[in-house]
């Protein structure tokens, strides 16, 4: 099918693609060339306006949102993006394009992370950068479950992680945040969500679990893990400990899991309009026209990590009759 997109996003991951660099430098999609440039983004949301004749779920005007699978080269920052109907839903009324398109790899990661803990009433959960992009809306999902979540954030973000929806929030900026969390709460949690990475936060994660908890982690033992080049040797060397770790954690626990969507991951983007049209909502750092020196800037600050939350680009606003979101609707 193909889309009018009317916002899109500025996803770490898809810098990362077109530098080549996606977990280390994993070939997956053309890198760019003078003679062949690579459009990147990943999520969109906007209008249909052409389907194929074996699409079944929309229909030409529909408002939709989803994923444009970064492992292509026709990304979601253009006027009009072709999309596979297994990573497009419907988007609620309620919600706008930019939040819509702000939730479509945040809200899928999201809810994959909370599953693989097996968030519900009575289990208590340590989300590690509770107040990102991913993370606020871990919070979120994980609360509406009915389970308790600490969260693990810096200190200009604590408040922020308390309207979230946590019930005790830890400044790692303080320290070590299991010596500190088993201060003030000494009882093992159930479930550690890892946002950020590092073998650092896998060690303290496994101090604060039960035998028989769940670490899961979107990222793996390395931070940043796309912000460069690894080569062969480093990769296979991380994908190894992932294994290993994965395999001990059977035997010995607690659980190890490195967990995402996955390749048949769109599926779930109806469960996250679902969620996202009953108050789940992403961060969302800032919006930028769809013209090269704003989007120039955006990418420098995402690629220094400056962003907290999605930075939404608004495509549809050079379009004759899109009316943007009003200013501080998200």
């Amino acid at each position: 099918m193909v889309v009018r997109v009317a916002a899109a996003t500025i996803n770490i991951d898809d810098i990362h693609v077109a530098e080549g660099t996606f977990y280390g430098g994993l070939p997956i999609g053309p890198r760019p060339k003078a003679d062949r440039p690579v459009v990147p983004g990943s999520d969109l949301a906007g209008t249909v306006v052409a389907v194929g004749s074996k699409v079944r779920s929309v229909q030409v005007g529909d408002a939709v949102f989803g994923v444009q699978i970064p492992f292509r080269a026709g990304g979601a920052w253009a006027e009009l993006c072709a999309v596979n109907e297994s990573w497009i839903a419907r988007k609620p009324e309620s919600v706008s394009f930019a939040t819509a398109a702000a939730s479509g790899v945040s809200g899928l990661v999201a809810l994959s992370a909370v599953q693989a803990v097996k968030a519900r009433e009575g289990r208590r959960m340590v989300i590690v950068g509770a107040t990102g992009g991913i993370g606020a809306m871990a919070v979120q999902l994980a609360t509406r479950t009915g389970a308790e979540v600490i969260g693990i954030c810096g200190t200009r973000n604590i408040e922020r992680a308390y309207r979230l929806g946590c019930s005790l929030v830890v400044d790692y900026s303080s320290g070590p945040w299991d010596v500190t969390l088993r201060e003030q709460e000494p009882a093992p949690v159930d479930g550690v969500l890892d946002m950020v990475g590092g073998r650092d936060a896998e060690e303290m994660g496994r101090r604060v679990l039960k035998k028989d908890g769940v670490f899961a982690s979107v990222v793996g033992p390395v931070r940043f893990i796309g912000d460069q080049p690894l080569g062969w040797s480093a990769i296979t060397r991380i994908l190894a400990h992932v294994g290993w770790r994965t395999v001990k954690s059977y035997l010995h626990g607690p659980r190890y899991v490195l967990t995402g969507p996955g390749a048949g991951g769109g599926g779930a983007l109806t469960e996250v309009a679902t969620e996202v049209a009953a108050g789940v909502l992403p961060p969302i750092d800032s919006k930028v026209p769809f013209e090269l020196e704003p989007m120039r800037e955006a990418l420098r600050r995402a690629k220094r990590h400056e962003n907290n939350g999605r930075i939404v680009v608004e495509i549809g606003e050079h379009r004759a009759g899109y009316k943007p979101d009003s200013p501080g609707t998200e």
